[in-house]
């Protein structure tokens, strides 16, 4: 408990997130969303003192982090007219988007059911209400629907039946946990407005919900996640989907995986540290997570909870707690060094949890493969793809530049990032890796939160 408390006062009053190396250095405004997300003592004080082009910049990044919705359920009270009309506008349009979702949900699950293909609901309009108040709060850009994986191609056949088709894109899924997107093609085009009502839903077919060839760690227990599924009812809409202990081991592992890969884990963070909030005196729920988690679900689980806590400041329940202090003390230095580099990648990369995915190897092979491909990748990306469109996931506009100075502009750019972060990595690494007797020598419990 204490050391989430002084976590929050470092970002209150120095403007920066402490770790273990140094302060995480972001804009003002971001770290002034954060202090106004906190789930104990938050407060909007920062976002009251921003200026109009703070809070132009603020609004771009929450469109592309996820946390527009979030911000909008804040009080407005002291907020500029302008931005309090935008926010509002977001939620309307997002409660009509919510509207299409359903539609394009119910015709899915019965295109599949006449195929014969049983399915579970993931992410989504399932992290209601735990996760999230209600649905219409929660930006969906797509479904994602789990079947087993000999059902892939007939679910494919079925939903190409009724008009979807493959998104065609130069893009690799070799890191995804699903095929090519399926779209309905039709007239609408990008207006800029990430909420628009009638942006069409794509829905992604998953073939498993944990990817040993991405992470290169065994599947920690997803497999009794099928036989374990419920149906539930959300909005007045029925679906079969993940039973609650199973979702938010779903969860976790979704968080670390991304957080292995280098990819934004914000808007997970959040819904997961209200989960723990609103869940920390359930003694029921935790007793039957503590009971039915493997241990590598436990451990994964907890370098999530860890960083919900140090971002959010959410309260623990002592099973949740308990998990963070049975971690390796390597995992938790880990997390006390770098607890803020998923925060600072969004502004600047760095390949900081490499370190800690290294620690779940026990092969030198692996390791080798996993260091190797994250320090240098085998491909940095396509022009055409949608990433070469955001730099540092922020909006850019590259149309009227032939597209040889596009590609060439965009290679020497993620050449230069990637052997910068590669330097970088190496570095911390280095400095971690000495830095870790002295510290564990204090006390390895320093690093746990309760709450």
């Amino acid at each position: 408990m204490e050391g989430r408390r002084k976590m929050i006062a470092s970002i209150l009053k120095t403007g920066s997130l402490e770790t273990g190396r140094k302060p995480l250095r972001m804009p003002a405004e971001v770290l002034a969303l954060i202090s106004a997300l906190q789930l104990s003592g938050a407060g909007n004080r920062q976002l009251i003192e921003l200026a109009d082009a703070q809070w132009r910049s603020l609004l771009e990044f929450c469109d592309v982090a996820h946390l527009t919705l979030p911000l909008a359920q804040l009080l407005p009270d002291g907020f500029p007219q302008w931005v309090v009309d935008q926010l509002r506008k977001n939620l309307v349009d997002n409660a009509l988007r919510f509207d299409r979702v359903v539609a394009t949900y119910r015709e899915t699950a019965a295109a599949l059911e006449h195929a014969g293909v049983e399915h579970i609901v993931i992410k989504g309009f399932t992290q209601a209400p735990d996760y999230v108040a209600d649905p219409r709060l929660r930006r969906q850009g797509d479904l994602d629907i789990f079947c087993p994986p000999e059902k892939i191609e007939t679910a494919q056949r079925a939903l190409k039946a009724i008009g979807y088709e493959t998104l065609c894109e130069d893009v690799s899924y070799a890191l995804a946990d699903h095929g090519p997107s399926l779209v309905r093609t039709g007239n609408w085009k990008w207006k800029g407005n990430p909420f628009d009502p009638e942006m069409p839903i794509d829905i992604e077919l998953h073939f498993c919900l944990w990817n040993e060839r991405v992470s290169h760690i065994g599947d920690p227990g997803t497999e009794r996640f099928w036989e374990r599924r419920k149906v539930r009812e959300v909005a007045g809409l029925r679906f079969s989907c993940l039973s609650p202990i199973d979702h938010l081991v779903h969860l976790t592992l979704h968080i670390v995986r991304n957080l292995f890969l280098g990819d934004w884990i914000i808007h997970h963070v959040r819904e997961l540290a209200v989960f723990l909030h609103s869940h920390a005196n359930d003694e029921v729920f935790w007793q039957s997570w503590h009971e039915t988690r493997t241990a590598s679900q436990g451990s994964f689980a907890a370098i999530a909870f860890y960083h919900a806590c140090a971002w959010f400041g959410c309260l623990l329940h002592p099973l949740a707690a308990h998990e963070i202090d049975s971690l390796p003390a390597s995992h938790r230095s880990w997390l006390q060094y770098f607890s803020g580099s998923a925060l600072e990648i969004m502004f600047a990369p760095n390949k900081d949890a490499l370190w800690l995915q290294l620690g779940f190897l026990c092969s030198r092979r692996e390791q080798w493969r996993v260091f190797k491909r994250t320090l240098i990748p085998s491909r940095i990306g396509s022009i055409r793809s949608p990433g070469v469109q955001v730099r540092n996931k922020r909006l850019i506009h590259s149309a009227g530049r032939p597209l040889w100075k596009q590609y060439a502009g965009y290679l020497l750019s993620r050449t230069a990032a990637h052997l910068r972060a590669a330097i970088v990595t190496l570095w911390r690494g280095f400095r971690w890796r000495f830095s870790q007797p002295s510290e564990l020598a204090n006390g390895n419990r320093r690093y746990a939160f309760h709450g």
